[in-house]
């Protein structure tokens, strides 16, 4: 049972106390005078009592935070993002830090059947729309596809993979100057920086920020996720079966839902900080010295996969040449065609 499965959700028409003016920087709990130490169940059951005093104060809490993220009152929230603050609310009892989020990431390639709870998606997207963005352009939009049949379609345009079929979402990051360049038409202004290759770099860019927030999320929330680059493979059939404009282009796929505790991924070993991290400047003699142990490592680890070799054979194998990339070799021909020439 995830966080938000456990938490009463708040619908838009609801009121909560007006939060004071400041944004608290992290949800807190008041002080409370000292009383006996409620039993577990009492602590289930005021964590689903709509009239709790403890609930109210998350929730205020909760929605102040989604309204500075919104630029809206605290009365707004509910509206501008549905079901978000009561998400937020009931993630702040979850005791995962950021940091364990982060470093217990997996891969997870099956999925429990069923829907998520709705408040999931704009929870997502939510945390999402916090992420960076260059000069507050915020080049970049999200498709969510629970329909499974067009998550089938959607699987067969991206490898093939099983579990694109059986994630209950797929969240389809987008690269969209589509949206400027309607602003422009309106307006009567051109914007041909539209066109450029810094654009389309930045567009990704900006994309690749909001679903790697979007992933932390999920996972901060007990939900499972996984990455799907093939949305690349054909880019231009995937647009036509989103319906896509002219001006966007798939950037990656993120397939997010309840893990499948009977068949848990492993943690993936990364390359060692030495020899990724450079200090001052670049040490190419450097980094490559302690490639070795970590070939061992790999080799272990892709063994008890059930898979041969080890990570440079792969590395080396996918990035060949022509036919190793399943059609992304001709991404900008591809890009072009969608109305991002990228000069």
């Amino acid at each position: 049972m995830t966080a938000i499965d456990a938490f009463l959700v708040t619908t838009p028409t609801e009121t909560a106390p007006v939060p004071p003016a400041r944004v608290p920087a992290r949800i807190t709990r008041a002080p409370r005078a000292h009383q006996p130490e409620p039993t577990p169940q009492a602590v289930r059951d005021e964590a689903h009592d709509p009239t709790s005093p403890e609930l109210a104060g998350r929730l205020a809490a909760a929605r102040a935070q989604v309204a500075a993220r919104y630029g809206v009152t605290a009365r707004r929230a509910d509206t501008v993002a549905p079901q978000v603050a009561a998400a937020v609310a009931a993630a702040s009892d979850l005791p995962r830090s950021v940091l364990d989020v982060q470093l217990g990431h997996r891969s997870v390639r099956r999925f429990l059947p069923g829907p998520l709870p709705p408040s999931v998606l704009p929870t997502l997207v939510a945390a999402a729309q916090s992420a960076p963005t260059s000069s507050d352009l915020q080049l970049w939009s999200v498709v969510a596809v629970t329909d499974q049949a067009r998550r089938a379609r959607v699987a067969d345009l991206s490898g093939g993979q099983d579990h694109v079929r059986d994630a209950p979402l797929l969240l389809v990051w987008v690269a969209d100057v589509a949206r400027v360049r309607a602003l422009a038409e309106r307006r009567d202004t051109a914007v041909h920086a539209t066109g450029y290759l810094e654009t389309t770099v930045t567009a990704f860019v900006d994309a690749a920020l909001a679903a790697q927030n979007a992933a932390v999320a999920a996972e901060s929330l007990g939900l499972g996720t996984v990455y799907l680059d093939g949305v690349r493979d054909r880019p231009e059939a995937l647009g036509a079966e989103l319906r896509l404009p002219r001006g966007t282009a798939p950037v990656v796929g993120l397939l997010v839902g309840r893990p499948d505790p009977a068949r848990a991924g492993r943690v993936t070993p990364r390359l060692p900080q030495a020899v990724v991290l450079h200090h001052e400047t670049y040490d190419t003699a450097r980094q490559l010295r302690p490639l070795a142990a970590y070939e061992r490592r790999m080799a272990e680890f892709y063994r008890a996969e059930g898979l041969d070799g080890g990570w440079v054979g792969r590395v080396l194998t996918r990035l060949r040449g022509h036919g190793s990339l399943r059609g992304r070799e001709r991404l900008r021909s591809a890009l072009a065609a969608l109305g991002l020439p990228s000069w």
